[in-house]
C-alpha cells in the first residue's frame, strides 16, 4: 500500500510538473505572438491573458481582444476568445467565441452576433502536427452591417477535413448553410419585381416571385488539392491551390434550385483549366432576382430571360437550364458568354 502511495505521489508531481510547463509555454508562445503582431505593423491588443483548466485542460482566456490590419483596414473585436486543449491531447484545439463580436471592413463594420458559436483544430499526432480537420458549427449567426443590412444563419456548419486516401496535400471543404434568412429589404425589393412579359412572337409570361422567407438549402462539398500539405511546415512551403473537385453543391430557395459540379486543375503553364456545370431548375425565377440583386436592370430582364429560354431549349427539360463554366487554354467562358483570362493557379515562382 505504502508503494503505490509513493507511486501515485510520484505520478501526481510529475503530471502538475507537466501541466505548469505546458500553461507556461502556452502563456508565454501568446504573448510572444501578440509582440511579434505589433512589430510586424499589425494592431494585436488585449486586456488580460490567463492559462487554467489544472489539471487536465489548457484553457487560454484573452480578455478585451482586438486585431487589426491598418493597411487594409480590416479589424476584429470581441470581448473574449477562448482556446481549449485537454492536456493528453494537446493537438486538438476548440475554440468558444463570444456571442457578440465586430468585424470592420474597410467601408463598413459588420456586428456577428451567434448562439454556441465553436471551432475545433485537429491535427494528427505526428511530429509535422498534419492537419486532420477544422470545423466551425453554430447554432445560430445573424449579421447586421452599419450599412443597414442583415443576413441570418440557422444551424450551420463549415468544414475543412483531410482526405489521405486521395492525397497527401487533398482535403474537403463541406458545409451545410441552411437556413439562410436573406435581408427583410431585399426579400420585399425581390417580391416586389415585375418583369413584363414578352409579347409574340416571342411571348414569355414571368411568375410572380413567390420565394419563400428562408433559402432552404446551400450544402456542398469541395475536394480542394494543394501544392503541399498544412502542416507545421506550411509557413515555409506556402500551399497554393492546384486542384479544385466540385462533388456536390445543391442550393434550394423556393421553386429555384441549382446544382453544380466539376474539376478545374492547373494546366502546364499554371492556369486553371477544366469544367464546371452548373443546372438551373425553374430558371424562370432567375431574372427577378438578378434585378433585385442589381445584376440585371428591369427594363434589360425580358431580353435576358429570353436568352435564357433559348440555352434551356437545347436540354430534354426546357425548365432546366444548364451552362458551363469552361476554361482552356488560359481563357474562360460561361456558356455562350466569354469571360476572358482564366486565373492563374501556380504562383509565377511555381
Amino acid at each position: 500500500m505504502r508503494k503505490l502511495l509513493y507511486l501515485l505521489l510520484i505520478v501526481s508531481v510529475l503530471w502538475s510538473g507537466y501541466w505548469f510547463v505546458g500553461a507556461y509555454a502556452i502563456r508565454s508562445g501568446a504573448d510572444s505572438w501578440f509582440a511579434q503582431q505589433a512589430q510586424s505593423g499589425m494592431v494585436a491588443e488585449k486586456s488580460t491573458l490567463t492559462v487554467a483548466g489544472f489539471p487536465n485542460r489548457f484553457d487560454l482566456t484573452v480578455q478585451d481582444l482586438r486585431l487589426a490590419d491598418p493597411r487594409s483596414g480590416i479589424s476584429w473585436q470581441a470581448p473574449f476568445a477562448q482556446v481549449f486543449a485537454m492536456t493528453w491531447k494537446p493537438w486538438h484545439i476548440i475554440a468558444a467565441l463570444p456571442p457578440s463580436q465586430v468585424v470592420a471592413l474597410p467601408d463598413q463594420a459588420v456586428t456577428v452576433d451567434s448562439q454556441d458559436l465553436k471551432a475545433s483544430v485537429r491535427a494528427r499526432p505526428s511530429t509535422d502536427l498534419p492537419l486532420q480537420e477544422v470545423r466551425l458549427a453554430g447554432t445560430s449567426l445573424g449579421l447586421t452591417s452599419d450599412l443597414g443590412w442583415t443576413l441570418g444563419l440557422g444551424e450551420f456548419t463549415v468544414g475543412l477535413r483531410a482526405e489521405p486516401t486521395v492525397s497527401p496535400s487533398t482535403y474537403e471543404l463541406g458545409f451545410d448553410l441552411a437556413p439562410i434568412i436573406p435581408d427583410p429589404a431585399f426579400l420585399a425589393a425581390l417580391k416586389a419585381v415585375d418583369i413584363p412579359d414578352l409579347p409574340p412572337p416571342n411571348a414569355l409570361q414571368f411568375p410572380a416571385p413567390d420565394f419563400p422567407d428562408q433559402v432552404e438549402s446551400l450544402q456542398g462539398s469541395i475536394y480542394l488539392t494543394l501544392s503541399a500539405p498544412l502542416d507545421r511546415h506550411a509557413g515555409d512551403a506556402r500551399p497554393y491551390l492546384t486542384k479544385v473537385e466540385i462533388r456536390q453543391f445543391n442550393f434550394a430557395w423556393g421553386q429555384l434550385a441549382a446544382t453544380a459540379s466539376g474539376l478545374i486543375e492547373a494546366d502546364g503553364n499554371g492556369y486553371a483549366s477544366g469544367k464546371i456545370t452548373v443546372e438551373v431548375t425553374n430558371w424562370d425565377r432567375l431574372p427577378a432576382l438578378l434585378v433585385a440583386a442589381g445584376v440585371v436592370q428591369l427594363e434589360v430582364a425580358p431580353t435576358v430571360a429570353n436568352g435564357m429560354r433559348a440555352l434551356a431549349a437545347q436540354t430534354p427539360d426546357p425548365t432546366v437550364l444548364s451552362l458551363t463554366l469552361d476554361m482552356t487554354d488560359g481563357q474562360m467562358s460561361f456558356g455562350p458568354f466569354p469571360l476572358g483570362p482564366a486565373p492563374l493557379m501556380v504562383p509565377p515562382s511555381g
